[in-house]
């Protein structure tokens, strides 16, 4: 019996020892709020909080009543609910020395073995947590609030796919471009699965590469406000002591830099073809005036030497017929320039002027006389567009159909019909020429083509047709049949509103 009881103050002394010597502060309490056992600790911080002096066999509630009667009271229903049997955690605060210090308590009931309770409270300082949790509370409101002053879209995902966080602009441009609305700790490919079948399995390996290391860069088109954008996305995995924990994902809308891109390098398309087409224009060009003049300068000479003066007629004939193929040529080129510098002016057409000018301008070209013209206008509405590039065309056509005009029919013949609508004007060309083979069509507008040595033209005309077509925004076509004729068809349309030009309401 001794030995039991020394070996139950044993016990008992190891128990003690254990609690004073515990990080925690500890307080045992009966069932009437008496204090049972309590380590330096709790001792002295209850001290110096409350101002009360602990000790064994005390009651507590009495203690604390004439110094802070809520502070009482609270006490009194925690130790109630741990009696109850169910176990108290609360945070509690105070200032010592000017200073604020929190701590974590918690009240828990043990029974004994003669059905009495005990009521333990341990309790520890978390003031260092605490200003730790605040610091990173901090930290993650000034990361939100740098995220989202981002203008692209960022998220950060986890290595089992589910959002770590993200910001305003990844969750609206998600939501729109694929309906889903994202939250934290959603698996992000899970919401692909359910709402874009067709993008799980790309974003699957964009995210498995990102994961095994590797960064990525994408270019994808979405519809944001009922408009296509361009995205350009890129991946980065996210090393932690050498491992690959996650991903973070950018996303930044280069729509205009991408149209900006486009129209550059359409622009450099189109600077290369036309730096393509002077080079070929200079050489065809000096070529082609050179020879006029040659010929001129080669009759001069002739003339010199030839003293017959019966042949000075003959001669003077050919330089002029070099003098008008130069003219002619000369003519093509500042048609050639005008339309290409010029910008568009658009004014009201009289259809049968500008048609009778462009006849009356070629009554003096050789073999005129020889095609009979045939008009057909008709024009009920107000007609606008630039006038000086409707009668190039008009004078280019019309001056082929007598240039190759058919010599050996009896009845040569251009027929010219106009239809004007409000939205555009077809014009067609007709005439029973020696027409053209059908392996040259689709070369007859290229510049400075021609069919053969014999051809009489310079090579500009309907590459001037064509391009003073695409000027006024409309379009040509051609049919045509070796020794039956050729057809142009010219459709441009009504600049009627344009802001360079107008409507009027008379007729």
């Amino acid at each position: 019996m001794i030995a039991e009881k020394e070996e139950v103050m044993a016990w008992q002394d190891m128990f003690t020892s254990i609690i004073e010597d515990a990080d925690s502060n500890i307080l045992l309490l009966d069932e009437e709020f008496r204090v049972l056992l309590l380590n330096p600790g709790f001792y002295w911080i209850f001290l110096e909080t409350y101002g009360v002096d602990l000790k064994k066999g005390t009651s507590i509630v009495e203690s604390m009543a004439a110094v802070n009667p809520q502070v009482t009271q609270e006490w009194k229903e925690r130790c109630l609910t741990a009696l109850s049997g169910t176990p108290v955690k609360v945070e509690d605060s105070f200032d010592v020395d000017g200073r604020r210090h929190y701590w974590e308590i918690h009240f828990k009931s043990v029974t004994r073995p003669d059905s009495s309770q005990i009521i333990s409270v341990f309790s520890r300082d978390i003031t260092i947590r605490k200003a730790y949790q605040k610091k990173i509370i901090q930290n993650e409101a000034n990361l939100r609030s740098i995220l989202n002053t981002i203008e692209d879209s960022v998220c950060l995902i986890d290595s089992r796919h589910e959002l770590i966080d993200f910001n305003k602009e990844f969750y609206k441009h998600y939501k729109t471009a694929f309906g889903i609305k994202v939250s934290r700790g959603r698996n992000i490919l899970s919401l692909l699965r359910e709402n874009r079948p067709d993008l799980h399995e790309l974003w699957d390996g964009r995210y498995q590469n990102a994961l095994r290391g590797k960064t990525g860069k994408y270019t994808d088109h979405y519809t944001i406000d009922k408009e296509m954008r361009t995205f350009e996305i890129k991946t980065y995995p996210i090393i932690e002591n050498g491992l690959v924990t996650g991903l973070t994902v950018y996303s930044s809308d280069i729509t205009s830099q991408s149209r900006t891109e486009g129209l550059l390098k359409k622009q450099n398309e189109e600077l290369t073809k036309i730096n393509s087409e002077l080079d070929r224009f200079v050489y065809s060009a000096s070529h082609d005036l050179r020879a006029p003049l040659m010929s001129v300068k080669g009759l001069v000479n002739m003339i010199k030497l030839d003293s017959d003066q019966q042949n000075f007629a003959h001669y003077l004939q050919l330089v002029e017929r070099s003098v008008d193929k130069l003219d002619h040529f000369i003519s093509d080129i500042i048609h050639y320039s005008r339309n290409s510098r010029m910008d568009l002016m658009p004014t009201r057409i009289d259809f049968n002027s500008l048609l009778q000018d462009a006849i009356d301008s070629l009554k003096f070209m050789d073999g005129a006389e020889e095609v009979r013209s045939v008009k057909r206008i008709n024009s009920p509405v107000p007609f606008y567009s630039d006038p000086g590039r409707l009668q190039i065309i008009f004078n280019n056509i019309i001056s082929n159909a007598v240039r190759y005009r058919d010599v050996w029919k009896n009845d040569r013949f251009l027929k010219v019909e106009i239809d004007v609508c409000s939205e555009q004007a077809t014009i067609r060309f007709s005439d029973n020429g020696v027409g053209i083979a059908g392996e040259y069509i689709d070369k007859i507008f290229k510049m400075f083509f021609r069919a053969s040595a014999d051809s009489k033209g310079s090579g500009l005309g309907l590459y001037i047709v064509k391009s003073a077509v695409e000027k006024l925004q409309g379009v040509i076509s051609v049919q045509s049949q070796l020794g039956e004729g050729t057809v142009f068809v010219v459709q441009v349309p009504n600049l009627c509103g344009d802001e360079k030009g107008g409507c009027d309401s008379a007729l």
